[in-house]
């Protein structure tokens, strides 16, 4: 029989009272030789008879789900749901959603009963709706995203007439309550070929419906840097990522911004002016930093033209200009393509998406791996612009050293403990998108792992030092300074990460707290 020690012992005291089938994926996954965890099974008894009699048989039963209410068990990692049905098995299996889990067994005889040929489709490897494709998702649109989970887990081809109902009533999700599309899309994102996963949703148009920012990343051009477009180097992305739903949304969104960010190079002359919408140079807005103490002057401005956005500027570089020229615009002679900032636009377009789902549901940390993903999103690329230099082969070990220290405490500290797991997701996102799809990766990658390996060691040497520093002549001095409440505080964490990144800096040295003092007073004048 099916099932762990105490499922069968629930399954086997409930069919002396009346016939239970286990149904579902336990049977599929025996069939298959695979283990499974839940069991599901099927009985005439009433759902209140079932709970009932658990009770005074000493277990814990729970009535769950709002879509098909089931009587539920667990023990440790085990759990058993139970439902009712007809009695019928041959009308129950047409009302569920593929035939390779409308296969039952009879709990008492062990017998096997395939009234749709369930056994028949895994052999030979095919997805099929039971009975009329288009019901079963009328019935239960979540089935549209169950039909691409299964068919990537169990490497099943998908019937056309099935594939195409799903395509027909792909806005029926929209009745799907977030918590349960949600989490059915954590548990394709885990798949070990998320590839393909990603590739039938967009097949399907569920990103186009329901997250258009990635649908628009297909046939979007890269930089000559990169060998595929934005929505296949995407996909090649989260491949590259371990089983994790974090580092795996992470992988999914951290480009979405460059279809709002892509640029062409290309110059511009005139006098920068504050316009009602920013600060505009001719017919362009500008966007920079720093462009007040450009105001109502001559420049050239170097940046890039964004394509869908052809009224805007990014700028690179802005310097004086006095010369008078006769055009005021143009485009660099094979100039670059440009995604300038466009890990902080896609930062900006997760806070958008977030609300649409439930992702707080299957994060680690709840709400704050929501936070998590924000970061990760808007920082992926921290570690390219801080270690270019090293990534184009410059080797000085003492300055990548304490880089490496400034870079961990940085993305690590967050006021209040150092985070080592968030440095970890930042690195393998960092290291999936450098493999995704880019010119000379894999010559680059010995830099890239060097690099990186810096970036552990610096996690550890911090993890270790900020167990062994000694507070106590630090708080004599800052007091002794008049430092209370919030400015010692300000003035501990000053000192706190130089200390963190360099071991010169000792907390018993006078003359390096006097500096920093020093530099302390002087910041807050």
């Amino acid at each position: 029989m099916i099932g762990t020690p105490f499922q069968q012992e629930v399954l086997m005291r409930l069919s002396e009272l009346s016939p239970v089938y286990i149904v579902g994926g336990a049977v599929r996954d025996a069939e298959l030789g695979l283990p499974s965890k839940d069991v599901d099974a099927v009985t005439r008894l009433p759902l209140q008879q079932i709970e009932k009699n658990l009770s005074d048989w000493g277990y814990h039963p729970h009535l769950i789900g709002a879509h098909q209410p089931t009587v539920s068990l667990f023990r440790e990692t085990d759990r058993v749901d139970i439902s009712v049905f007809s009695g019928e098995v041959e009308r129950d299996a047409l009302c569920r959603d593929f035939t390779i889990n409308a296969i039952y067994q009879d709990v008492r005889t062990k017998e096997i009963i395939d009234p749709l040929s369930g056994i028949q489709a895994l052999s030979e490897g095919k997805l099929i709706a039971c009975g009329q494709a288009e019901d079963r998702y009328q019935e239960d649109p979540l089935r549209i995203l169950r039909l691409v989970r299964l068919a990537v887990r169990y490497n099943l081809a998908i019937n056309p007439e099935t594939w195409q109902a799903a395509q027909d009533n792909l806005s029926l999700l929209e009745r799907v309550s977030v918590e349960r599309v949600t989490e059915e899309l954590g548990r394709i994102l885990v798949l070990t070929e998320v590839d393909k996963g990603l590739g039938l949703l967009d097949e399907l148009g569920y990103f186009k419906v329901y997250i258009p920012e990635l649908a628009r990343l297909k046939g979007l051009v890269q930089n000559r840097y990169h060998t595929k477009d934005a929505w296949d180097h995407t996909r090649h992305v989260v491949k590259n990522t371990p089983s994790r739903v974090l580092v795996r949304l992470a992988a999914l969104f951290h480009d979405m911004g460059k279809w709002e960010t892509a640029s062409r190079e290309c110059y511009t002359w005139g006098t920068i002016r504050l316009a009602d919408e920013g600060y505009k140079v001719n017919e362009f807005k500008l966007v920079g930093k720093n462009l007040d103490k450009w105001r109502n002057k001559e420049v050239e401005v170097h940046g890039g033209r964004l394509d869908n956005h052809p009224d805007t500027i990014v700028i690179k570089r802005i310097k004086p200009w006095r010369n008078i020229r006769r055009n005021h615009f143009e485009w660099v002679t094979d100039g670059k393509r440009h995604f300038l900032q466009h890990e902080k636009e896609s930062a900006r377009l997760v806070t958008g998406i977030l609300p649409r789902f439930r992702w707080s549901m299957v994060l680690p940390g709840g709400s704050k791996g929501e936070g998590e993903l924000h970061f990760l999103v808007g920082h992926h690329m921290l570690g390219t612009l801080t270690f270019m230099s090293e990534l184009k082969g410059d080797v000085d070990n003492t300055k990548l050293r304490i880089k490496a220290r400034r870079f961990a405490w940085e993305v690590g500290w967050d006021g209040q403990i150092f985070n080592a797991q968030r440095i970890e997701n930042l690195l393998t996102l960092w290291k999936a998108d450098f493999l995704g799809g880019k010119q000379d990766a894999e010559r680059n990658l010995i830099r890239l792992d060097r690099i990186q390996a810096e970036i552990r060691n610096a996690c550890a040497f911090i993890t270790e030092r900020a167990g062994i520093l000694d507070w106590r002549l630090f708080a004599e001095f800052a007091r002794g300074k008049g430092l209370e409440a919030q400015r010692f505080g300000q003035f501990k964490e000053q000192v706190r990460k130089q200390v963190m990144i360099d071991t010169k800096n000792c907390l018993t040295d006078q003359e390096f707290l006097e500096k920093e003092y020093r530099f302390f007073s002087t910041r807050q004048k």
